[in-house]
């Protein structure tokens, strides 16, 4: 075992104890493969052999298929790929290209990429995944990468080598190691001991995460997942890329009694940049106008955390009903909503 990776013996571990829980792909036509858009695999096959398209954004926007709860998309991508596998001439090109080929006008820049298509084999590129990091008394995060076949004995994985970066509040470095992960196994690794406890409540950091496969394979499970635990609970979410400047919405409810509301902002761009948070953003016919901007200024690469507070006479206004909150960004920014018990003793996480 190399010197780096013994240091992660403790946090990465096999699966081979496990008892085996891999099934075989149910390819039956007939079965529902999108409950939302109530699409069977026949249809989908035959959408994807009339279209004849490399797209697989395409072939949805089609279907209208993973566009509503999104649960299916794995799977929709494991049957896009396997109905190309299987005749894989007849997705030789999309639909525009066709079209092309057929009035005999192939554009400069695509006699290019085919030559350098023709020299340098295709490499996949994998997107920096941002995991906020959240410290506190008693609250803990965790990052979870595992490396596994999605339970199926035809979809192989490959080994993976993840490279993390952590990131103190200002966007300092604090962290930075990459750690490989076989098929099979998992990573467990905390994150909030990298940052320093202040005298806020909570202090938050992010973690940048690029993984690379040893070979082309399926994705399976790689997607980086982090835990918030606390005392009284957890919550669980997936990591996700930058998005670009512009705004961002949250519709929340006030209730200062039951919960506190907290934006978290990871700047992903590597200049400094302000955003403006304001409230409230009222989904009814309502006389109380928006009165609360707050403009926040975050480092490169850093994050900054937030808390929505109404105050009493806004709070007696809006009783219960559900607002809007709306973050502008001048960059690439992540945004994510966390909302904690009054104690924080006990979060839930999303992000837009």
């Amino acid at each position: 075992m190399k010197k780096k990776e013994k240091k992660y013996m403790d946090t990465v571990m096999s699966f081979e104890d496990k008892a085996d829980l891999s099934v075989n792909v149910n390819n039956d036509s007939n079965q529902i493969i999108c409950a939302c858009a109530n699409l069977k695999l026949s249809d989908f096959e035959k959408t994807l052999g009339r279209m004849k398209t490399q797209s697989f954004s395409a072939l949805l926007r089609e279907t209208s298929a993973g566009s509503t709860c999104t649960a299916c998309l794995l799977d929709l991508e494991y049957f896009f790929v396997e109905a190309k596998s299987r005749n894989p001439k007849h997705f030789n090109s999309d639909d525009k290209t066709n079209n092309l080929k057929q009035l005999g006008v192939i554009p400069t820049k695509q006699h290019i990429y085919k030559i350098l298509d023709s020299i340098t084999p295709p490499i996949a590129w994998a997107p920096t995944n941002f995991i906020p990091i959240i410290k506190g008394d008693n609250i803990e995060t965790w990052l979870t990468i595992t490396n596994h076949d999605l339970l199926f004995r035809e979809r192989k994985s490959a080994p993976i080598t993840s490279s993390i970066e952590i990131r103190a509040t200002d966007g300092s470095f604090l962290f930075k190691d990459k750690i490989k992960i076989d098929l099979g196994e998992e990573l467990k690794l905390r994150l909030d001991t990298y940052l320093k406890l202040e005298s806020q409540p909570l202090v938050v950091g992010a973690a940048y995460i690029n993984t690379y496969a040893k070979f082309p394979a399926m994705r399976g499970t790689i997607r980086p997942q982090f835990e918030i635990l606390a005392e009284a609970g957890a919550c669980a979410l997936h990591a996700q890329g930058d998005v670009g400047p512009g705004d961002t919405w949250f519709t929340i409810q006030n209730k200062p009694l039951d919960q506190r509301i907290f934006l978290i902002l990871v700047n992903t761009f590597h200049k400094p940049q302000s955003a403006k948070i304001s409230w409230p953003f009222e989904l009814y016919n309502s006389s109380i106008k928006t009165k609360n901007v707050e403009s926040l200024q975050i480092s490169s690469r850093g994050t900054e955390i937030f808390e929505i507070n109404c105050g009493d006479a806004l709070t007696a206004r809006l009783e219960d009903r559900p607002f809007s909150v709306k973050i502008s960004t001048e960059r690439s920014c992540r945004v994510y909503l966390l909302c904690g018990t009054p104690q924080l003793d006990r979060f839930s996480i999303d992000h837009r």
